[in-house]
């Protein structure tokens, strides 16, 4: 069987390109997925870090003994770390020498976002040397770390959490990799920051191991050596988290990747035994048993899949260097990353490939065993419905289907903050996309015959049968259409699958970042600026004084701070959380209260999302813990129907807690309305002179909106890019390859029309709106499957933020739309017209008459 397999391939290689092409396609994407996954999976170890130098690092660590529900204990790091204790510091010391590392927020007026303070005495640390100038020994001299020769001596202006300073650069240092560091003296860094992060010793560390388990142990702080250290490196976890975030994109791209192969893989070889019945039972009349041809059809996948696979492999060790460029283009990798090629990612790819391609072939070699001796005395190009394939295509698309609808509506109602992330919901698209394709096959020929209702209609009206209407060309188009349900089937199910994976996953992403926007925009409905960070990451006390001293204006500041809860039983969770003036909070915004009121906020109550744990109501009284691990039971004064993505929690600064190690939190907006009798224009006016050359910009509610829609679209087109691009690309491969291959099934009948009196510009014509009509069919049930998606999201967000719009990606989908029908004429046409050259029908006449 494997010698008549391979003979088959070569004669029929044209049935297998498709697969071949799809299939060396996605191994190559999965070995680059693995590849690329493979290097985020280790984060090169830099020569210079933060605390390279330094042997022991003591780092704060507090914990809680959280119970869970089955009795096991859990210990829970808490949100907000306060520093090492003075009692372990001292423990510490008295193992030999320490330094004391007190990071904080400090930057330059014209510094980089992401520039920090830190005290000179632990510039050692990180191997920092002096380029220029000296050490700072007084608190009105700083040192910066990569500066210029020629600051010297000047006079700066930095920032803090508590506002705007001055200072005098007493030396500068040569630029390390890690850092943007501003360093200050040890006491001004202590004025700054009180808390202690970090504690680096350089006594022996056993000692230090156990003057640290002497003075609080595990639950106050961890003791860090070797490649630990790493830790605690700023440039250590940017890069972990940035890695981090490419690997999910990688790994839904392969898996879309990969299930697109199988559905090529699968329609190809269904397609392939289809054209083959006769083939396969002339096989089972000389004697041939069910078994060999099941055995003849999974050998042809088998070797389809060890030439595919070797392709990709060799494809995905040439894609992955260029995809890690590809991400570092794009900022979504650091600079220095790279993708070394191992045979194992490279052999794990192929193994994937082979099992693909066994995958998709399983069906079709049933089919195929399925095949009696008496069809090789029946008409080949008759094309019969069996039974037994509509009822599984029936059952397993409505199947799909109705548990992706049925999972949609249960979402939608009682856990609707699930539809408000793109990745919760990924799986429930995928279902419906899942089921309109499995039911396109099926649904294909009702929805050409609805599509084609006018022209019926207006031939009947005239008296003229139904056939007629719309013209010879369009009768003929449409009863082929109708008839050849197997071709009308493999082009209508890419077109279906492309149509509705664009539309389901950009729609329902549009539509929850609409949702999003909707949401600021209604809190936003009563104010009139919006005061933000301009390259800093908050607002400092200089800022908030300042906006707060213009008169006729209203401010509620907000300040970001962490809360947790009891997630089910099974764990402490910290959920965003943020602190206002209740007062403030009632008058400035309009946050989605659904019970409560707002004005009840007090320190002895919380406001809460009804997203919450436990789904709480008003007058309950909730156990919270604060960020720094304080226990508390609340009173819910109020319950607001926003998102899961959004401010969870709303406290007053008596339940914040705001500082600690990295010093205070910085305020993150500040919302101002303006009081009845006040000039608009002329607070804006004061407002922006409040705030210039502090790190901050003023905009009006409108435009920070806008602006969070900007951003939105933005992410939209990156997920188009990252997980749609080789799925579209696999359709189209499958939908050119299947009408390729039902050129030589159409021979006969192109030239019976030829015979029949059609002219070959008819005749084309004829093709290519059979073709259209397929292109549609396919494209209004992608349409379909797009309402469904982008409907459940819709309900869902409605229950979740109120009134959003549903927003339905037209363009994209029209742009994919007309591609697939460009590709399919192409396909179509094409060949037919090399297949009608110097044939004008003859030839089967003069093959009747031979057989006479």
């Amino acid at each position: 069987m494997l010698s008549l397999a391979l003979a088959t391939i070569k004669l029929r290689w044209a049935s297998f390109v498709g697969s071949f092409v799809a299939l060396a396609c996605g191994v190559a994407l999965m070995a680059t997925s693995i590849l690329v996954m493979a290097a985020t999976s280790d984060i090169p170890d830099q020569e210079r870090q933060r605390f390279s130098q330094a042997p022991v690092l003591v780092s704060a660590f507090h914990t809680l003994d959280f119970r869970r529900d089955d009795g096991d204990v859990s210990p829970t790091p808490v949100a907000k770390q306060q520093g090492l204790p003075a009692e372990l510091i001292a423990a510490v010391a008295a193992t030999g020498r320490t330094v004391e590392d007190r990071t904080f927020y400090a930057q330059l007026a014209d510094g980089p976002h992401d520039q920090v303070g830190r005290a000179w005495s632990s510039a050692e640390l990180g191997g920092y040397r002096l380029t220029a100038g000296s050490a700072p020994s007084t608190d009105e001299q700083i040192v910066i770390g990569g500066g210029s020769p020629d600051q010297v001596g000047r006079r700066v202006q930095y920032v803090t959490a508590d506002g705007l300073h001055s200072a005098t650069v007493s030396g500068v240092t040569e630029a390390e990799p890690f850092e943007h560091a501003v360093f200050f003296t040890d006491a001004q860094a202590a004025r700054f920051c009180p808390a202690v992060g970090v504690l680096a010793a350089f006594g022996p560390v056993d000692a230090v191991r156990q003057a640290v388990a002497g003075a609080g142990g595990a639950t106050t702080a961890r003791v860090l050596t070797g490649a630990e250290r790493s830790q605690l490196d700023p440039h250590h976890i940017d890069v972990a988290g940035q890695l981090d975030n490419v690997q999910t994109p990688l790994g839904l791209s392969a898996a879309v990747s990969g299930g697109t192969a199988v559905f090529v893989v699968a329609g190809t070889f269904a397609l392939s035994i289809a054209q083959r019945r006769r083939e396969l039972a002339l096989l089972r009349l000389i004697g041939a048993t069910r078994k060999q041809l099941r055995t003849l059809v999974n050998r042809e996948a088998l070797l389809v899949g060890l030439l595919a696979s070797v392709t990709g492999c060799v494809l995905g060790a040439v894609g992955a260097p260029l995809a890690g460029r590809w991400l570092i283009d794009h900022d979504m990798v650091p600079a220095d990353f790279t993708v070394p090629i191992s045979w194992w990612g490279l052999l794990v790819a192929a193994l994937i490939g082979l099992l693909t391609a066994m995958a998709g072939v399983v069906l079709s070699s049933f089919k195929a065993g399925l095949v009696s001796p008496g069809e090789a005395l029946m008409e080949a190009d008759v094309e019969r419905r069996s039974r037994v394939a509509l009822a599984v295509r029936w059952i397993s698309g409505l199947l799909v289907l109705g548990g992706g609808i049925a999972a949609l509506v249960v979402v939608a109602r009682t856990w609707p903050d699930a539809a408000a992330s793109a990745a919760d919901s990924l799986g429930l698209l995928l279902a419906v996309v899942g089921g309109c394709v499995l039911l396109a096959g099926v649904l294909a020929t009702p929805v050409i015959r609805l599509l084609t209702v006018l022209p019926t209609l207006s031939a009947r009206l005239r008296g003229r049968p139904a056939e007629d209407g719309g013209g010879i060309v369009w009768a003929t188009a449409r009863q082929s259409a109708l008839t050849a349900f197997r071709r009308t089937a493999a082009t209508t199910t890419p077109v279906v699958l492309v149509v509705a994976f664009a539309g389901c996953l950009l729609g329902s992403v549009d539509t929850i970042n609409r949702s999003k926007v909707t949401e600021v925009r209604g809190q936003l409905a009563a104010t009139d600026f919006v005061v933000a960070p301009a390259g800093t990451p908050g607002l400092s006390r200089t800022v908030v004084d300042r906006v707060r001293a213009v008169p006729g204006v209203r401010s509620l500041v907000i300040t970001p701070t962490l809360v947790m809860a009891d997630q089910d039983g099974q764990a402490l969770v910290a959920f965003p959380a943020a602190t206002a003036d209740a007062a403030a909070l009632a008058e400035v915004d309009r946050l989605p209260v659904v019970e409560g009121s707002l004005a009840d906020l007090g320190p002895d109550s919380i406001v809460l999302s009804r997203t919450w744990p436990g789904s709480p109501r008003t007058g309950q009284q909730v156990p919270v813990w604060l960020a720094d691990g304080t226990p508390r039971t609340l009173r819910v004064a109020a319950v607001l129907g926003t998102g899961a993505e959004t401010v969870q929690a709303w406290v007053t600064g008596h339940n914040a807690v705001t500082g600690g190690v990295g010093g205070q939190a910085l305020a993150s907006q500040i919302h101002l309305r303006v009081l009845p009798g006040t000039d608009r224009q002329q607070a804006a006016d004061a407002l922006r002179t409040a705030v210039q050359g502090l790190g901050a910009k003023l905009a009006t509610s409108e435009e920070t909106w806008s602006a969070a829609t900007d951003s939105n679209e933005e992410a939209s087109w990156n997920a188009l890019l990252m997980i749609l691009g080789l799925a579209i690309c696999y359709a189209a491969i499958a939908l050119a390859n299947s009408l390729v291959m039902t050129v030589a099934d159409r021979r006969k009948e192109l030239s019976l029309l030829r015979l029949a009196g059609a002219t070959k510009a008819q005749v084309l014509r004829t093709v290519a709106v059979e073709t259209m009509l397929c292109v549609a069919a396919g494209t209004f049930l992608g349409l379909l499957g797009t309402a469904i998606s982008i409907g459940g999201s819709w309900a869902a967000l409605t229950n979740l933020v109120g009134p959003t719009p549903a927003v339905v990606p037209w363009g994209t989908m029209g742009v994919l739309a007309a591609c697939c029908a460009a590709i399919a004429l192409v396909s179509a046409v094409l060949p037919a017209a090399l297949a009608l050259r110097d044939r004008d029908g003859q030839g089967i006449l003069r093959g009747a008459a031979g057989s006479a």
